[in-house]
């Protein structure tokens, strides 16, 4: 999604918000599939995570959930693995207790 600012520039938006219900998004769109199943509102639609679209296939619209957002690079990529690494190993630290072995 682009939006368009009083700067004049365009700048993405990587957060939104499915303020609506399914049948509302059918008939806007004019639909003619629904690959959604049961739609959960969210308050907070994040990159990479399902979101609904409307795209056209094979000359039909449909509805269905994709991941979105832009991808990473592949530095991106490995700096939050390894973000995700420290944490998990501080927090394997913090759990760790010593206990004697008892005779």
């Amino acid at each position: 999604m682009t939006l368009q600012f009083d700067d004049g520039g365009e700048h993405m938006c990587n957060l939104y918000n499915v303020t609506t219900n399914q049948e509302a998004i059918r008939a806007n769109a004019r639909t003619m599939s629904d690959l959604m199943g049961n739609m959960e509102p969210s308050l907070n639609v994040h990159p990479d995570y399902p979101a609904p679209i409307v795209r056209n296939n094979d000359d039909v619209r449909e509805l269905a959930a994709v991941r979105w957002g832009l991808p990473c690079s592949q530095f991106a990529l490995m700096q939050a693995a390894k973000k995700r690494a420290a944490k998990r190993e501080e927090k394997g630290k913090a759990g760790r207790v010593c206990r004697a072995a008892e005779d």
